[in-house]
This record gives C-alpha cells, structure tokens and sequence, in this order.
C-alpha cells in the first residue's frame, strides 16, 4: 500500500473512531474497513443483538440481520462520514466506499 493510500485509510479509522464507529479484528462481528482501488470500502458484520419479543416479533430469526437495522446504521455511519467532509459512495449490500479524493481527480 502506497503512503498516501495508508495515509488515507489511516484518516477514515480515526474519523470513524471518533464519531463512535469502533473497527473490529478481522473476522469478528462489526465494522471493517477494506482497502479499495478507490478509497476505502467500509463493511459491517452484525453483531448479534437480544432483543425483547416487544421490539421484535418471534419470526425474526436474526434481529441484527434485518435490513431496516444495517440501513440505518450505514445512515448513520454515512452521515458522520459526509460531515467529516469525505465523499461516500453507497454499495448496496458491500458497505459504504469512502473515496480518495486523489483518485478521483483527473490527471
């Protein structure tokens, strides 16, 4: 990895970590940032969460999985993020891609 690519991986592990968003080791339940061509991808792997049968119904197997909570966690995630002054670009179901403004640019 480059110095200015670790540079900015090293930028995005701090903005998460003081926004609240702690990395995880790998393999483990969290967040995980990725070294990505363009920037840093940013992933998370639910933890697993007990909830109460009043907050979630019997037929959800997994309350962490559900998709309404891994939205709003990259919402979150994404917000905190764009007021750090980075430029995110939403993956779908891969995370968040946290984009190098270095490669972005035109040579």
């Amino acid at each position: 990895m480059e110095d200015r690519e670790y540079e900015f991986l090293l930028r995005v592990r701090a903005m998460l970590a003081e926004a609240g968003f702690e990395e995880s080791a790998p393999g483990e339940e969290g967040v995980h940032l990725i070294r990505h061509a363009r920037g840093v991808l940013i992933g998370w792997l639910p933890v697993q969460i007990t909830w109460s049968e009043q907050v979630v119904p019997r037929d959800t197997d997994h309350p962490a999985d559900h998709e309404a909570l891994r939205h709003a966690f990259m919402l979150a995630m994404s917000a905190a993020l764009q007021t750090a002054g980075f430029v995110v670009d939403p993956r779908d179901d891969q995370g968040l891609l946290v984009v190098d403004p270095e490669q972005t640019s035109a040579p």
